[in-house]
């Protein structure tokens, strides 16, 4: 990414799985204004790909995807 973006507020989530980490987002992301940008961090390796579907179906954008190691990753979501 050529831009380093700041995100408005930092959900840390490492332990929990999807089931438990999609609702929290959706939690996070109601405490922001319409724009502002939530970093979510996990350690569940599904994630990856089920927090690029959930963004998908509810409209807010994934902006970045940083795969720190085999099992952490942070996603940048900007509310829509």
């Amino acid at each position: 990414m050529s831009e380093e973006i700041t995100a408005d507020a930092v959900l840390v989530a490492y332990g929990e799985a999807c089931a438990t980490l999609t609702p929290r987002i959706k939690e996070a992301l109601g405490e922001v204004a319409s724009g502002d940008v939530v970093e979510v961090r996990t350690d569940d390796p599904s994630a990856r790909e089920d927090v690029a579907a959930w963004s998908r179906l509810t409209g807010h954008a994934l902006i970045d995807v940083v795969e720190e190691d085999e099992r952490r990753t942070r996603f940048l979501l900007r509310k829509k």
